[in-house]
């Protein structure tokens, strides 16, 4: 894997929707903003997202998710800062990088009231750019088979379907981002 670069140079704002959001990596100060967030994930996103019914994430699981290791993890939200207002998190995208640099896993959750409107594809792009720069060779994504927004998104970005972990309820979407003979560039991010 390539030397990642500072936290703050994996910021950047972009436009969307005619407003400048703020693509960056989690910390731990976001944990009450992940909070509100999640808050805003109506029951089937969150089910899709968990493949469970669930309405919120407990204390430790907010920890969790918002104090991680970036030598294995990254997680890029999209931050509102609207005039005057608390900035606000739109969207992650989560990526686990295995202990031996196998498989990364990639997960991925848009506010239910911001879907479909090109914020999941910049949260997508943002983060296999990273994954690219860091020398992962082969994304997945596990995906309930009813999850045809998740679908959609990763098959846009090259996903392919895993025959071979192709389940009932659930589906295995898998990127190659290099073969193992071919050398990863260390350019971009």
């Amino acid at each position: 894997m390539t030397h990642r670069p500072p936290l703050s140079e994996l910021e950047e704002t972009v436009v969307w929707h005619g407003e400048k959001i703020v693509l960056r990596p989690i910390t731990g100060s976001d944990e009450a903003q992940h909070a509100a967030f999640v808050a805003r994930l109506d029951a089937n996103d969150m089910r899709m997202r968990f493949f469970n019914a669930r309405r919120d994430l407990s204390q430790t699981e907010l920890a969790r998710f918002t104090h991680i290791d970036y030598a294995r993890e990254m997680a890029f939200i999209a931050v509102r800062n609207a005039d005057g207002a608390a900035p606000e998190t739109l969207g992650v995208v989560r990526a686990v990088m295995a202990a031996d640099g196998g498989e990364t896993e990639l997960a991925i959750a848009v506010r239910s009231d911001v879907k479909h409107d090109g914020l999941g594809h910049a949260l997508m792009l943002k983060m296999i750019a990273y994954l690219k720069h860091c020398g992962v060779r082969r994304v997945v994504c596990d995906v309930l088979r009813e999850n045809a927004g998740m679908r959609e998104l990763a098959h846009s970005h090259g996903f392919v379907v895993d025959a071979s972990l192709y389940e009932a309820d659930t589906m295995r979407l898998v990127l190659t981002l290099a073969s193992d003979t071919e050398p990863v560039s260390s350019s971009g991010h």
